[in-house]
């Protein structure tokens, strides 16, 4: 029973920390689009992704082999989402890296994060999915 309330305290943190980084990286995006970038602005995703990246250390070792799996991928995602956009902030973007096509990776980190949310609720033992219960009452 320990291992499952250590497991679910773990989940729930490190979905909460992605949540904040994605959203702060989405944050920052527009910011970028606005050329109205601050030292401010930039430290909010600094801080946001140093505490992911904590979060997700914790994570890994309790995390069940399934999910671990979605956590690393939703990692890359986010990673990859970060790297793109500090490129565009600094003039030197992909050549896939415009606003506008940046703003498509939040789509997918969004299917990502139903990924992994699953998963978390399958090895905690929750029926329903988060895509089956995603919306109810809106």
């Amino acid at each position: 029973m320990a291992e499952l309330a250590r497991r679910r305290q773990g989940y729930m943190n490190v979905n909460a920390a992605f949540r904040r980084y994605r959203t702060d990286l989405m944050n920052f995006l527009w910011t970028v689009h606005k050329d109205s970038v601050t030292v401010e602005a930039r430290e909010v995703v600094e801080e946001a992704r140093r505490d992911h990246h904590s979060v997700f250390a914790e994570a890994q070792v309790v995390a069940s082999g399934a999910v671990l799996a979605e956590l690393n991928n939703m990692t890359k995602a986010l990673s990859e989402t970060y790297r793109r956009i500090m490129c565009l902030e600094e003039g030197n973007p992909d050549a896939d890296g415009s606003f506008d096509e940046i703003r498509t990776d939040f789509v997918q980190l969004w299917e990502q994060w139903e990924k992994m949310l699953d998963a978390m609720r399958a090895d905690l033992g929750v029926e329903n999915s988060s895509t089956e219960q995603a919306w109810v009452g809106s």
